[in-house]
């Protein structure tokens, strides 16, 4: 039989790993609808991500958010997050690990469409305001498609971190 402490570290660890998957809505969430303040409340001021490039990598909230905004940003760009399969790992009391399955779908206007599946590997921390954020981010894709169709003989244009 479970005491009242157990049954209240069972209910905690629940929210605690509900609220992490909560904060991986929020970032597709945001940039899917390019809500830049929301989008900077998911990470930590000292997040480190790695979107799977050498010149994809950024340290800190703002430097972070102003590089997805620059690349994501723009009136022709938009895209649709689809994560799922989450697998949460609580490592302490204001400390989480969590893998997260991504298909994305990304349209660049007038005529590039990508897509790809993979991985989001991620270390989350619960800051003083308790609100979980994320403090590490590495995307691995597996698996890239690329569409472009021409207009004109000329290739369109791709985003600022993609040319």
């Amino acid at each position: 039989m479970s005491t009242l402490a157990d049954l209240e570290k069972r209910v905690r660890a629940i929210e605690d790993t509900e609220a992490v998957k909560q904060v991986m809505h929020d970032y597709w969430y945001a940039i899917d609808l390019k809500d830049w303040e929301a989008l900077a409340n998911c990470f930590c001021t000292d997040v480190e991500a790695d979107y799977g490039r050498e010149d994809w990598r950024h340290s800190g909230r703002e430097n972070l958010v102003a590089w997805l905004r620059a690349n994501e940003g723009g009136e022709n760009y938009s895209v649709s997050h689809a994560g799922h399969n989450p697998r949460v790992k609580l490592v302490g009391d204001d400390e989480a690990t969590g893998l997260f399955k991504l298909h994305d779908w990304v349209r660049i206007e007038p005529a590039i469409t990508l897509r790809g599946w993979g991985h989001y590997n991620m270390r989350f921390v619960r800051e003083s305001d308790g609100q979980w954020r994320i403090k590490r981010l590495s995307l691995d894709y597996v698996y890239k498609e690329e569409m472009m169709s021409y207009v004109g003989n000329a290739p369109p244009s791709m985003t600022p971190a993609m040319e």
